[in-house]
């Protein structure tokens, strides 16, 4: 529950600390007094966007501190546990506001990113404003409602669990079944690839292999006639350059009998000798082994035809063409495997869809026998805010089937006797809204963990008489909650445990909004004023 709030430099405040007590608390004041300081402050604690619209003028920044007493086993200290921040008996809760836009939230003095105060704020605080009864104008706020009374969120997290499931099936055969289709049609042609490259047994350098030969046998007769040219050079003509270097050997052996300076010299000639002997061979050999078959140049360009069109198709070398076969084998193994991943898909989604239709009948059922139940209890209560013929009524019919199950849960209402009952959701009242929101609030009280109601004018739209009874409502609810109330009648207020008043003062030439806890005396002021200065309510006396 709230220990105090301060508030520094917020609208028309310039500082102020409120120590709430643990039952009923009424604020109350004139209109434009500054009660919605109050509230905006505790927006601002739940992690409520800032506007630096709020901050008093002539100040650079402002803050809302909030305390918290947290008991043993909340669920606050469970997320404190997962964030990491101090978990002790106490909880502060820091906002800051600048001008400057650098707005910065802390916990427990540990900056905090904003999603976590808010999911922080939401499990202390439930806030319940005047036009929070609009959010009965729906189907699902209904649903939401019944299940929190009927404690149905385990069951309802379980069923989602399974929901879920059977989704993620019926996504993964949809997967399944387009790839089949889209497989089915490729085949053929993967087929029909994968042959082309097989047959075509290409190897690893083979194209620069065939391409060498090819070129040699298309320049054959070119090549034939040099060589023959160079051969004649060598050693055929009478010029031939071999007899000359043989001549030439001779002299130079006859003259290293006279010098043997000469050595070096003769030994190259001799070496001369040989090298052109080899080439000489090695010309002839070549000349011996040309194939000018041209059934042989035929086979090479078809070899060399094959080559281009694979390499055009599947990739631009070896290794390419060699993956691309490997992806079509794999693609094909895939097929011949794909038939039995869409039996085991199909098993899958039978056997989730059938624990889904399951848990959703389960949840049918427990909301149908909840129903009856809370629709007693609201019936009652409308009756006991004066809503004497008032009779609730909730209808669990077959909706289309999402995360929450199958059911669509709409709130009927009778409000007066022998009238025919109407949607809640369409024709109540905002009078009506207020009464039936009211009483749920109550009905929900012991089914709701959180320590703190916050009511902002949720009295609105009813008579004195209304009023009277909720804040006997009040009373009673704030005997195991801490409520805050503000109120504009005095039925309600002379009913709170404690009392604040809220009023605006002048001083210095600068407007405040004081905030302050009324002592027995102020109350009656208090009151008499919400009355209209005619009579003092006796109850708070």
């Amino acid at each position: 529950m709230i220990k105090h709030l301060v508030l520094n430099n917020l609208v028309l405040v310039d500082t102020c600390e409120i120590h709430f007590g643990p039952s009923f608390n009424a604020v109350t004041g004139e209109t434009g007094a500054g009660k919605t300081a109050l509230i905006e402050a505790i927006g601002l604690a739940l992690g409520e966007r800032a506007d630096t619209a709020l901050i008093r003028k002539g100040c650079d920044k402002a803050y809302i501190e909030v305390c918290f007493e947290l008991e043993a086993h909340s669920k606050v200290k469970e997320l404190l546990d997962e964030a990491g921040l101090a978990n002790e008996e106490e909880l502060v809760i820091r906002r800051e506001i600048s001008k400057e836009g650098k707005n910065r939230s802390f916990v427990n003095c540990r900056m905090t990113p904003l999603p976590l105060l808010q999911k922080i704020g939401s499990a202390l605080i439930d806030r319940i404003g005047q036009h929070a009864h609009q959010a009965l104008r729906t189907s699902e706020s209904q649903r939401i409602l019944l299940d929190v009374y009927g404690g149905l969120e385990p069951q309802l997290k379980v069923f989602k669990v399974a929901y879920l499931h059977t989704k993620e099936c019926q996504q993964n055969l949809e997967k399944l079944q387009q790839l089949s289709l889209r497989k089915e049609r490729d085949e053929e042609t993967w087929r029909f690839q994968l042959e082309e490259i097989e047959t075509a047994s290409l190897k690893k350098g083979e194209e620069e292999a065939v391409f060498e030969k090819y070129q040699s046998l298309a320049h054959s007769h070119e090549i034939s006639e040099k060589i023959d040219t160079l051969l004649k050079t060598l050693s055929e003509s009478p010029s031939a350059v071999l007899p000359q270097v043989s001549r030439c050997i001779k002299t130079c052996d006859t003259l290293l009998n006279l010098s043997s300076g000469l050595k070096e010299a003769s030994s190259l000639l001799h070496e001369s000798h040989i090298a052109l002997s080899e080439a000489i061979r090695s010309f002839q050999s070549y000349c011996q082994n040309i194939d000018s078959n041209p059934g042989t140049l035929q086979h090479l360009e078809n070899r060399l035809s094959v080559i281009s069109r694979l390499k055009r198709k599947y990739g631009q070398t070896f290794e390419e063409i060699e993956a691309y076969a490997e992806r079509i084998k794999k693609e094909l193994s895939d097929l011949d495997n794909l038939s039995d991943a869409l039996k085991a898909a199909e098993g899958a989604l039978q056997s989730a869809s059938a624990e889904t239709d399951k848990l959703a009948k389960e949840l049918t059922f427990k909301r149908e026998q909840v129903a009856k139940t809370f629709q007693k209890e609201l019936t009652n209560l409308l009756q006991d805010l004066n809503m004497n013929g008032a009779e609730l009524t909730i209808e669990i019919s077959p909706g289309q089937r999402t995360s929450h199950g199958d059911d669509t849960v709409q709130f009927w209402l009778k409000a007066n006797t022998g009238e025919h009952p109407g949607l809640v959701k369409d024709h109540a009242s905002g009078g009506e809204l207020s009464r039936l929101l009211f009483a749920i609030k109550i009905a929900l009280a012991e089914k709701n963990d959180t320590p703190t109601l916050i009511f902002d004018e949720i009295d609105a739209n009813v008579g004195g008489k209304t009023a009277t009874i909720i804040g006997e409502k009040l009373s009673q609810l704030g005997k195991y909650r801490q409520v805050v109330c503000i109120t504009h009648f005095p039925q309600v207020a002379s009913k709170a445990d404690q009392h604040f008043g809220v009023q605006k003062i002048e001083t210095d030439g600068r407007t405040l909004t004081q905030i302050k806890p009324l002592l027995k005396k102020e109350r009656e002021q208090e009151l008499l004023r919400m009355l209209g200065g005619k009579q003092l309510l006796r109850s708070s006396t």
